[in-house]
């Protein structure tokens, strides 16, 4: 929720059982969609990174023997300026949550970000109650943006998200969307993303974009980075599930 960073915790159930490791009838492992064979030398460079300087206690949960408790850096690497972000306080007794937006995207920018939201399904007048992060690089010149509408009345809850990445020798690319809906605020069918870092991963001297997937008891990273033109998956594990 908006309480911790945003952070949703958000898949249907029966979703789970189908992205983490579970036996199948015969006893053999089922694939793990979110946690895909890592064989190449390039992607075991990747995680071996990502392990060392984004993962706590090892193994995790009930998550694979190489997994871990996730840990999101308080602000990111350097190179990287911080020119929107915002803190919340929870509310325990009524489960609602006040934030507090410090600094906010261009209005070139925010454009981008509420026409994407609009054609998701959100609605005009909530606006005004969407949350911002904002990572510029000076290096590769990448812009990383954050939008976020989360709203929890009794057991629902509403939200809507973008993450999107502004090139300043391209279009923007649309990185992941969560359309506007509702659902259940304990457990809740939406998988979201939250931005952990943009660093060079595998050593080949180009940076990479890591976020982190949220679902529901399912946590992982992942990561993007650019491959001919446009931002491909190059790495998605670790993490935990419970």
């Amino acid at each position: 929720m908006l309480s911790s960073r945003c952070k949703s915790a958000v898949l249907a159930t029966a979703l789970l059982f189908i992205s983490v490791a579970v036996l199948d009838a015969n006893g053999q492992i089922e694939k793990d969609l979110h946690r895909p064979a890592c064989t190449s030398p390039r992607c075991k460079n990747t995680k071996a990174y990502l392990k060392s300087h984004y993962c706590g206690e090892s193994p995790f949960g009930n998550g694979p023997d190489d997994g871990c408790d996730t840990r999101a850096p308080k602000k990111p690497g350097p190179g990287i300026r911080v020119s929107a972000d915002f803190s919340c306080n929870g509310n325990d007794a009524d489960g609602t949550s006040k934030c507090l937006q410090r600094g906010q995207p261009s209005p070139e920018i925010r454009g981008i970000l509420i026409g994407e939201m609009r054609r998701l399904g959100l609605p005009a007048q909530a606006d005004k109650d969407v949350s911002f992060i904002v990572w510029e690089a000076a290096s590769p010149g990448w812009t990383l943006v954050w939008a976020d509408y989360e709203h929890v009345s009794g057991g629902d809850l509403t939200l809507c998200q973008v993450i999107v990445v502004i090139d300043r020798s391209g279009p923007p690319h649309l990185l992941r969307k969560v359309p506007f809906q509702k659902t259940d605020a304990d457990v809740p069918l939406v998988t979201t993303w939250f931005p952990v870092d943009i660093v060079d991963v595998d050593g080949d001297g180009q940076a990479e974009i890591i976020l982190e997937g949220d679902a529901y008891e399912n946590h992982w990273l992942e990561v993007f980075g650019m491959r001919d033109g446009s931002f491909k998956t190059i790495f998605s594990g670790l993490g935990y599930y419970l």
